[in-house]
């Protein structure tokens, strides 16, 4: 799988590693994440929905998804919300992360990465969660904490 800027996650991740998980607030259609603790346990972001649980590598365990809603943006869209999108090579094509952490948001100007309209999925977990997508660490948090 060609790197996008992620490290790929060891069997179990350390504090380090969970520090370093890109901090994501919504993920595109297209994207997988792990919903087990094998990981061949992995399901696409569109087929999951809430009351279903994701895999926390920080934790090794299952985190239930307490909400979740869906939204049609386009890059131009997404940048007018203040995030940032990290494209992702995925088996079936390209996908994007939507980031918003200051620290990895860049100073100067960027180009905004060109796509058109796509389904971008944000979820609240029950508790802050280091998810696996793509094989990589993501850090989701509730909002509540």
């Amino acid at each position: 799988m060609p790197n996008s800027g992620l490290a790929a996650p060891a069997a179990i991740i350390t504090p380090t590693q969970t520090a370093q998980a890109v901090e994501a607030t919504m993920m595109s259609e297209g994207l997988r994440l792990r919903v087990g603790p094998h990981p061949e346990d992995i399901c696409a972001i569109e087929d999951l929905s809430i009351g279903e649980s994701i895999w926390d590598l920080a934790t090794q365990r299952l985190i239930d998804i307490n909400a979740m809603a869906c939204a049609t943006l386009d890059a131009p869209q997404l940048d007018d919300m203040g995030l940032r999108a990290m494209p992702i090579t995925t088996p079936a094509g390209r996908a994007f992360l939507a980031l918003a952490s200051a620290r990895i948001m860049a100073p100067a100007p960027r180009a905004i990465p060109d796509f058109g309209p796509t389904v971008f999925f944000r979820f609240w977990p029950e508790a802050r969660l280091v998810a696996e997508v793509e094989g990589r660490p993501v850090l989701f948090r509730s909002g509540l904490i």
